[in-house]
């Protein structure tokens, strides 16, 4: 296998070794003023296309020099800030050496006065901080998508996932003309929209929402992408469908429809299938919105939020398929946004309705290092759960005038699920013997319903800078579910059975939430540099939660109510909120502190009972920002938070739960508020004409007062688990990267490490543990590009885990994963194209994990193209070749180590019908 590898690595390696080395060379100097003018662009062009060959910044004295040239016709177009750009057209034969001399650049100023002339779009531009790449001048397949378009971009790397890196930084948005494109869903701009409807790409750092209104950095930037398009390609019909069949019953299909007229956008999307693809999102673990759990937790403005939906004890499904099990997915949606009245009024809805089904088995293996013995449990299960979602979303946004404007957002959502799960457990000691055994049997139903509003206004003062908006939001959620719980627990105590607990009840729960937030800013200048903001919110939170349990009565119906595990508790919080910032901003120096203070009055009833308990704190929450500009694509940043976390209700008061009998909940009613400090350091430079990058960035944590578990477990492996406050938690992060275009190779190479340490303290049967971790990832990437001939990446990492807890010393646990990956795609004449990936995994045994989960998973498939434009595309492909692809995953936490094996879609063979279409043209839309 790695000879295959190392093989097809030195075909690409070859491919790019017949570089000729005609040069092209000169000087660039200001025609007015006789000064040599440094770093200008210079971009030699392709003459019948406008490709872009090559590119560099000219010396601090003008001067430049493009290598390794093939002969031919090319434009060199030389753009420099304030001046007008340069083309000149050279023809250059094997070895020849273009000395183009001084090169008199004309100011934009001067031109004017004289002539005008018609001028080369430049490949690329910096305009300030913002770069755009001129689309045409990078060459792409016919049909070939936005996603494509980026990863011929200098400086835009592209992962598997579609997920976007561009200048050693993660992309977080993708819009279109300026706007979001169906919501947040970024896949569905860079899968679907045609790369030749490309005018420009821009690529920036997009400041926050409010300090673009109250142009107030405040320092919190998000590297994002802005398609511009055409002009004649904002009016027409575009889209994609696939419809692909397989062996074992596998299928997949996708239809996406795009009509635009102007600024009118309509869009519809399908997907149904059962490979895996749920969605068009980057993050498969996040398709279906967040986790759905029942929690209680601080945000970031110093009040409580509580929440209830989707996984708990009744179903133990999120909701989600995360790559584990066998999933049949049905996904659609429309989206539809227009402006209009010069953009005084904009709208922009969604609606997205899905069915999910997911049949999963898995096996859990975990080590339990305890004080006085080494415990080792082994679960197996099995599910079959569905869920059915409608969502719908929609703003309208009025500018009244330039100096205010009203922005209403709606949103609403509901759930419908069923769930079924079996599962069996086993504790035994490091010899062997059995300590427990459980059994559990669980099914249930459920709905849940969302509805949230919210209302923003904001309006510019007289005074530069001076603004006020306010905000009012609001959210209700309901969730109702109902299931039966049956369930066997056996402790042994010396290899005998000692106890038996059983349960066989049908449970119902209810919860209701009602969120009303009020927020007011205000921002004041107090120079031309530096600002206060003022910031006052009232935050009312008031919440429902029961659970009823029944046994059977005498007829053999659930209808006997079970107090000890019934309850109905409410939950009133109130927050007042204030924060104080200043904000200080120049060309190269930015700076930004504020400090958030909350105080909550918090109040619960057991509505059983009568018992009231009331709680009242203060939580602060102070951040700091500073970052300085070194000069183009270059800076140094510093980041401090500080975040002050209060206990969860669980933590506290916990409900009565029968649930788990081997593993029970205590609260603790003394626990104090955690306040945690989080420090952070990053470093970015990308020279884009040379498109060498290096980025690093070094961060530590460290809690006070942090929440941990105390958990005792008796002979028989049954837990006793309580929240205890602790110091001593901590962590360290070290990520680097070096990223770099060898020319000769026509490749791109990027080494990098994502390393970290953590110390993490808890108690175990009463004695303090505190369990050092260790995780070094590196990894090594690279990729070669040669226009219609060949695409290859090729990557190697390695990921070394290690654990000591103090309770015993002398047991480490550590294991290595190696990891080696090529990926390669031939276009051979006819419109043929021939692709392959493998991936060889290699996970060593150890004492705990002793089977061999080496495995090496390979890809090919074979497409041909035709028709006008290469319209159409018949693919055949055939995945995990070898049958070895395994589902399996090993991590840490604290004292316990666990390896999880689970069901994944393993060899199958598919062919596949692919349709691009397109009409683009028509009159302008009107108004």
């Amino acid at each position: 296998m790695k000879k295959i590898l190392f093989f097809l690595s030195l075909c690409c390696f070859a491919q790019g070794l017949h570089a000729q080395h005609a040069v092209i060379r000169g000087q660039v100097t200001d025609t007015l003023n006789r000064n040599h003018l440094p770093n200008a662009v210079v971009a030699v062009l392709r003459a019948k296309d406008s490709i872009l060959c090559k590119y560099q910044r000219t010396t601090a004295d003008g001067k430049f020099e493009l290598k390794d040239l093939q002969p031919g016709a090319y434009l060199v177009s030389i753009s420099y800030p304030k001046f007008a750009d340069y083309v000149e057209p050279v023809t250059l034969d094997s070895a020849t050496v273009k000395d183009m001399g001084n090169v008199g650049v004309i100011q934009k100023s001067k031109l004017l006065q004289e002539v005008v002339i018609k001028q080369q779009v430049a490949a690329i531009r910096f305009k300030g901080d913002t770069t755009e790449f001129n689309a045409d001048s990078f060459k792409t397949a016919a049909n070939a998508n936005v996603e494509d378009l980026l990863k011929v971009l200098p400086g835009i790397q592209v992962n598997s996932k579609g997920q976007i890196t561009a200048m050693g930084q993660s992309v977080k948005k993708v819009l279109v003309d300026g706007e979001e494109f169906f919501g947040d869903d970024p896949t569905l701009v860079t899968k679907n929209l045609r790369a030749d409807m490309v005018d420009k790409v821009q690529l920036y750092d997009k400041q926050s929402d409010q300090a673009a209104f109250t142009g107030v950095d405040d320092g919190e930037k998000s590297r994002t992408i802005n398609i511009k398009l055409k002009e004649d390609k904002k009016r027409g019909y575009f889209g994609k469908a696939v419809a692909g069949g397989a062996t074992e019953g596998y299928f997949d299909t996708q239809l996406m429809f795009n009509l635009f007229r102007g600024k009118k956008k309509f869009a519809a999307y399908g997907i149904a299938g059962n490979l895996g693809k749920t969605g068009l999102d980057w993050d498969e673990k996040d398709r279906f919105g967040s986790s759905n759990s029942e929690n209680m937790t601080m945000d970031d403005s110093g009040g409580f939020y509580y929440s209830s939906s989707g996984g708990d004890d009744l179903g133990g499904w999120d909701g989600h398929y995360n790559g584990q099990g066998f999933p049949l997915a049905q996904n659609g949606g429309v989206h539809y946004e227009d402006k209009w009245n010069e953009d005084k009024h904009r709208v922009n809805l969604n609606a997205k309705a899905m069915h999910l089904g997911v049949e999963q088995w898995s096996q859990n293996l975990n080590q339990n290092v305890l004080n006085n013995q080494v415990q080792i449990s082994k679960d197996t299960s099995s599910s079959k759960n569905s869920t059915s979602r409608m969502t719908a979303n929609g703003a309208y946004e009025l500018k009244i005038d330039t100096m205010s404007s009203v922005k209403v957002t709606v949103s609403g959502s509901k759930d419908n699920s069923t769930t079924f799960s079996r599962s069996h457990g086993t504790v035994t000691d490091d010899a062997g013997n059995l300590l427990n055994e459980s059994k559990n049997i669980r099914s249930g139903n459920g709905e849940v319903s969302n509805f949230s509003s919210s209302l923003l206004w904001r309006q510019k003062l007289k005074k530069t800078g001076r603004t006020i908006s306010l905000n009012i939001s609001q959210n209700y959620n309901k969730d109702n579910k109902a299931g039966l719980q049956q369930s066997e627990a056996d402790v042994y105590k010396e290899g005998k059975l000692d106890t038996m607990m059983v349960v066989d009840q049908r449970k119902i729960s209810n919860s209701e939430m009602l969120r009303l937030n009020g927020t007011a800013t205000y921002t004041e200048p107090l120079s031309k540099r530096t600002s206060l903001v003022l910031t006052y919110g009232l935050d009312v939170n008031n919440n429902q939660s029961g659970r009823s349990s029944f046994n059977k009565d005498g007829s053999g119906k659930y209808g006997e109510l079970d107090s000890l595990y019934s309850n109905d508790f409410s939950y009133n919080v109130m927050t007042n909120k204030g924060g104080l910032g200043v904000v200080y901003s120049d060309k190269k120096v930015k700076f930004s502190a504020n400090a958030i203070a909350g105080a909550t009055n918090y109040t619960q009833e057991n509505m059983f009972t009568g018992n009231v308990w009331k709680r009242s704190f203060v939580n602060w929450n102070p951040n700091a920002r500073f970052s300085y500009n070194l000069g183009p694509q270059k800076s140094i940043r510093f980041n401090y938070s500080g975040n002050t976390r209060q206990p969860s209700i669980q933590a506290l008061q916990p409900l009565v739960s029968n649930d788990n009998q081997i593993n029970i909940f205590v609260g603790n009613p003394d626990l104090k508020p955690s306040f945690t400090n989080n420090f952070s350091f990053s470093f970015n430079q990308y020279k884009v004409m040379t498109e060498q990058g290096i980025w690093a960035g070094l961060g530590f944590n460290i809690a006070s007062n942090d929440f941990t578990t105390s958990v005792i477990t008796d002979a028989g492996g049954r837990s006793t688990t309580t929240t205890v406050n602790v110091n001593g938690n901590s962590s360290v992060y070290l990520n680097l990267g070096f990223d770099w275009k060898v020319k000769p190779l026509n490749s791109r190479v990027n080494i990098y490490t994502n390393s970290s340490i953590g110390n993490r303290v808890n108690y175990v049967n009463l004695v303090k543990n505190e369990t050092k971790s260790t995780n070094i990832n590196l990894g090594v990437e690279m990729n070669t590009f040669k226009e219609k001939k060949y695409e290859n990446s090729f990557n190697v990492s390695v990921n070394y885990n290690t654990s000591v807890s103090s309770i015993q010393k002398n047991l480490t646990t550590s294991y290595t994963t190696y990891t080696i990956g090529e990926n390669v795609t031939y276009h051979f004449p006819g419109r043929v194209d021939l692709s392959s990936n493998i991936e060889y995994s290699i996970r060593p045994k150890t004492a705990l994990f002793t089977s061999n989960n080496n495995q090496a998973i390979w890809g090919a498939a074979v497409a041909k193209k035709f028709g006008k434009e290469e319209a159409f595309q018949i693919r055949a492909s055939v995945e995990d070749i070898l049958q070895q692809r395994l589902g399996i995953n090993r991590y840490m936490n604290a004292n316990t180590v666990t390896q999880q094996t689970y069901g994944i879609i393993g060899r199958y063979a598919m062919l596949s019908f692919i349709w691009n279409f397109k009409k683009f043209g028509g009159a302008p839309a009107t108004k």
